[in-house]
C-alpha cells in the first residue's frame, strides 16, 4: 500500500522534513515530464520500516530548492535530475557529472522534447580539488583488470592513507528508463533481468509487482518466485564472500567460496535452464512450473551447503592475517549509513535493521519466518558476517517454501490499470525500486532505483583514512553493480 500525496515546490522541504523526524527517509527522486493532461513534476519516494509514500510537487519552472543542503540522502538524486532532465536543484553546490560521459548540448535523455541536434562532447571530470605538500591524486580506471564494469576512482592521498575519494561511473549508459516506456501490456522481463544481470530476479519481481498491480497470483508460483531469489542471494554472496578472500590473498578459501558459488549456478542452470535464472519469471506467474525432481534437487543441495559454508566462514576467521586485514577497515558507521539512506547488506552490517522482505513483504515472504541478519561494527568484517547469515537464512527460507508449496497453477490473467505503480523488492544488494506512471495504456515513466545507486556515496566515506591497497577489499565488502548504476 502506498500513500500518494501533493505538496507545493516551495514547501516539499518542510514536507520532508516532517516525515523525516517520523522515521521516513528518501528512497528516491525523479522528474515526470508534462504532456497534455500531465504536468511536470518532482518525485519524491519515502520509505519507512512500515509505510511508502510519493510526494509529487509541480515544477512550474525548470528549477527547484535544493533538498540536499538538509538532506544529503537527496544528493545523489538532484545530480541525476539536473543532467537526466535539465531541472536545476537551486542551492545544490556539488552537481558534477554523475551518468553521462558525453553531452549535447540542450539535450536531456529523460525529456519528452525532441533532441538537440549536435555533436557530442565527451565530460570533463574534475579533479578533487585537494593541494598542498605532500598530497597527491590517483586517478584509477575506468578500465580495470578483473571483469567488473567501467569506474573512475580519484584518491587523494597523503602518503599511502585516503583522504578523498570521488567514484565516477556511467561508462555503460544504456537508456533503460526510456526504453521501457512501451504499452503496458509488453513483456519487458527480458530487458529487465538485464539492469543488473547477477540481481535479475529481484528487480524482474519489482517489475512484475509495477504491472501485476493486485492481480491475485497463484500462491505455487509465489513460492517458485521465492526459491529463485533466494538461490540469487546464495550465489551472490557467495562470490562476495569469495571475493573478500582473493582480496586478503587466502587462495585456498577464495577456490572454496567460488566452487560453492559454481556449484549453485549449476543447479540454477538445472533446474531452470540458465545460470542465472533468467528466463522464467513472465507477467501473471512463471513460464514454466518447478519439477518435483528440481524440488528434490534443490532440497539435496542446500542441506550440504549448510555446512560448508559454515566451513568456509571457520576457515577465513581462523587467519590472523585475515582478520587483521578485515576488522576495523572500511568502517562505515550508522549515522551515516541513515543520513545516506544506504541500503542492504551495507546498512545491516552498520546497525540498519531494514529488509524489504520483512519490512514490506511481497510475493508469499509474508508466510514464511525469516530473520534479518544485522550487525554493528561497520567494517569490512561485519559485512562478511552478514553475507554469511544472509546464506543460511536464504537456505532457511527456500527450506520452507518446498515445505509449503501445494501443486496447483503458476500463470494467471492480469490487468494493468493507468496510473501510479511501485514495485519494491529486496536483492541481494539491497532495496530495488521500480516506479512506472502509466497513462491510457502506456508506460509514460519508468524509473529504477538500483541499490547500489546509494550505497556508491557509502563507499566513498568508508575508504577514508584507509590505505590505498586495502581499498580492493573495502570496494569488495560493498560489492556494488556498475551496470545497476548505469541504466
Amino acid at each position: 500500500m502506498i500513500i500518494e500525496t501533493n505538496a507545493a515546490i516551495g514547501d516539499l522541504e518542510n514536507v520532508v522534513r516532517e516525515m523525516s523526524s517520523s522515521g521516513f527517509g528518501i528512497a528516491c527522486m525523479y522528474v515526470k515530464e508534462g504532456s497534455y493532461d500531465v504536468v511536470r513534476s518532482l518525485e519524491v519516494i519515502m520509505v519507512s520500516d512500515k509505510e511508502v509514500t510519493k510526494i509529487s510537487s509541480h515544477i512550474p519552472e525548470n528549477v527547484y530548492p535544493a533538498l540536499t543542503p538538509h538532506f544529503p540522502a537527496a544528493n545523489i538524486y538532484e545530480r541525476e535530475i539536473s543532467e537526466m532532465s535539465g531541472i536545476l536543484p537551486l542551492g545544490h553546490s556539488d552537481l558534477r557529472p554523475l551518468k553521462l560521459r558525453t553531452i549535447r548540448d540542450g539535450s536531456y535523455p529523460m525529456q519528452k522534447t525532441e533532441r538537440t541536434e549536435g555533436t557530442s562532447r565527451p565530460v570533463l571530470l574534475p579533479m578533487n580539488g585537494m593541494f598542498g605538500e605532500g598530497l597527491f591524486e590517483i586517478p584509477v580506471g575506468p578500465i580495470h583488470a578483473g571483469v567488473i564494469g567501467p569506474g573512475h576512482f580519484r584518491f587523494s592521498v597523503a602518503g599511502e592513507p585516503i583522504l578523498m575519494l570521488r567514484t565516477y561511473l556511467g561508462y555503460t549508459h544504456r537508456g533503460i528508463e526510456k526504453m521501457m516506456e512501451t504499452p503496458v501490456r509488453k513483456d519487458n522481463t527480458k530487458l529487465v533481468e538485464r539492469i543488473s544481470g547477477d540481481n535479475a530476479i529481484a528487480h524482474c519481481l519489482a517489475y512484475l509487482q509495477v504491472i501485476e498491480g493486485d492481480a491475485d497470483i497463484p500462491p505455487r508460483a509465489l513460492y517458485v518466485r521465492m526459491i529463485y531469489a533466494e538461490l540469487e542471494r546464495i550465489y551472490y554472496m557467495l562470490g562476495g564472500i569469495a571475493g573478500i578472500a582473493t582480496d586478503t590473498a587466502l587462495t585456498v578459501p577464495a577456490a572454496k567460496g567460488y566452487v560453492l558459488k559454481e556449484r549453485v549456478l549449476r543447479l540454477n542452470e538445472r533446474i531452470s535452464g540458465h545460470r542465472l535464472l533468467w528466463g522464467n519469471l513472465r507477467p501473471g506467474g512463471l513460464r514454466e512450473d518447478m519439477s518435483s525432481a528440481s524440488m528434490a534437487e534443490i532440497e539435496r543441495e542446500i542441506v550440504h551447503l549448510r555446512f560448508e559454508v559454515d566451513e568456509l566462514f571457520g576457515s577465513l576467521t581462523a587467519s590472523p592475517s585475515f582478520m587483521d586485514r578485515v576488522d576495523n577497515t572500511g568502517i562505515l558507521t550508522k549515522e551515516d549509513a541513515v543520513r545516506l539512506r544506504t541500503v542492504g547488506p551495507t546498512a545491516r552490517a552498520s546497525g540498519v535493521e531494514y529488509d524489504v522482505r520483512k519490512n514490506h513483504p511481497y510475493a508469499a515472504y509474508k508466510m514464511i519466518g525469516m530473520k534479518i541478519p544485522v550487525h554493528t561494527s561497520g567494517d569490512v568484517y561485519a559485512r562478511l558476517k552478514v553475507k554469511k547469515d544472509e546464506v543460511l537464512e536464504s537456505i532457511s527460507i527456500i527450506a520452507q517454501c518446498l515445505s509449503s508449496m501445494e501443486p496447483g497453477d503458476v500463470l494467471c490473467k492480469i490487468k494493468t490499470e493507468d496510473g501510479f505503480r511501485i514495485g519494491m523488492t529486496e536483492s541481494p544488494r539491497g532495496e530495488v525500486i521500480h516506479c512506472a506512471h502509466v497513462l491510457k495504456g502506456n508506460i509514460w515513466r519508468y524509473k529504477v532505483r538500483d541499490p547500489s545507486f546509494p550505497n556508491w556515496p557509502a563507499l566513498e566515506l568508508a575508504a577514508l583514512g584507509n590505505i590505498i591497497p586495502d581499498f580492493p577489499l573495502v570496494n569488495k565488502s560493498f560489492d556494488l553493480s556498475y551496470s545497476g548504476n548505469d541504466l
